[in-house]
């Protein structure tokens, strides 16, 4: 038996968004990391290594040289974040520092590209490691599963807490919701990354804890604002932002400057891209700078609460079915 016409054209809607989200889907993974190749990789190069060399290196777009003072300040690039690896001067040759840590991806490029075209050029080139992963952590991934777990948790929160809660509009029923979801970001934050710790190791536990909670809240938030402005539909939006832009751009599985246009420029800019530099510093660098993550994360956070809190009184708000379809489309990604 057919359906009536407003229940076939809900079906039609239904298979339309979903044919949508999935084909973004699709085409954001694949475009961002089918073919990873690098671009403007900084790399920092002692003063005492000779001209020539740095010269050579600077051929083309795939690395960015940083001239420094010594040995001593490219070893600080690296431990500051400022490079991915380091090229220095030694009595016999050259001696190439890479960190793993930092990229293993970039790391091995260095070591399997940039190497052999040095020897090619007559240099003796040693290799050397600086911040080398953890036996918990080979691949480097540790840092991007639990930001990409802490953003499905403020994602799905926000809209599991909206079913539990109910969807009152006005600036009570908004912020009982962001309440709610402060109270989960705490929560996952210590949780997740107590079990990142157990499984995979790594340190500075409270500044990962802090980035993780900043994580969830980020996108929690964001989402409730997105629900509050536009309805059923800000949902799409969440999933459209944190899950389908967002996770290929964080450079998790690879990094930033191994990623094509437009994902590289929006990466550092999105929760998950944020949050997963923000933590794999925090275990792996503790002399880098966390000031940009925590900035991106804590802006994410207040305008979205300020939005979710504006639009409370006169934002749009969720039917009882609206507030589960949401809830089961959140689980589902």
């Amino acid at each position: 038996m057919l359906p009536d016409r407003p229940t076939a054209q809900r079906a039609a809607a239904a298979i339309a968004a979903t044919l949508l989200l999935s084909l973004l889907f699709v085409a954001s993974y694949v475009g961002a990391l089918h073919d990873p190749r690098p671009d403007g990789v900084p790399i920092a190069v002692a003063a005492q290594v000779p001209g020539q060399v740095a010269g050579a290196l600077e051929q083309g777009d795939s690395l960015q040289i940083r001239r420094v003072a010594d040995a001593d300040a490219a070893r600080r690039a690296i431990d500051e974040r400022d490079a991915y690896g380091a090229l220095v001067a030694t009595g016999g040759g050259l001696r190439l520092i890479t960190a793993p840590a930092a990229s293993p991806a970039i790391a091995q490029l260095l070591r399997d590209e940039l190497a052999p075209r040095l020897e090619r050029q007559g240099a003796t080139v040693a290799l050397a490691q600086a911040h080398p992963l953890p036996a918990g952590d080979p691949r480097g991934l540790v840092p991007f599963y639990l930001a990409i777990g802490l953003v499905l948790a403020g994602y799905l929160g926000a809209a599991l807490l909206g079913l539990a809660l109910g969807t009152e509009l006005g600036i009570r029923g908004t912020a009982r919701r962001l309440l709610a979801i402060g109270v989960l970001a705490v929560l996952g934050g210590l949780l997740g990354t107590a079990v990142a710790a157990a499984i995979g190791g790594g340190g500075a536990f409270g500044w990962c804890a802090l980035l993780g909670a900043l994580t969830v809240a980020a996108t929690g938030a964001a989402t409730v604002a997105f629900q509050r402005l536009l309805g059923f539909v800000g949902t799409g939006v969440s999933i459209l932002l944190f899950v389908i832009a967002g996770n290929p751009a964080a450079g998790g599985a690879a990094a930033p400057e191994l990623l094509p246009e437009p994902w590289r420029a929006i990466g550092s800019l999105l929760p998950n891209g944020a949050a997963t530099a923000g933590i794999r510093d925090a275990r792996y660098f503790p002399d880098a700078s966390l000031a940009g993550p925590l900035l991106v994360l804590l802006a994410w956070t207040v305008l979205s609460v300020g939005l979710a809190l504006a639009l409370g009184r006169r934002g749009r708000t969720l039917s009882e079915a609206e507030a589960r379809a949401t809830a089961a489309a959140a689980a589902g990604v």
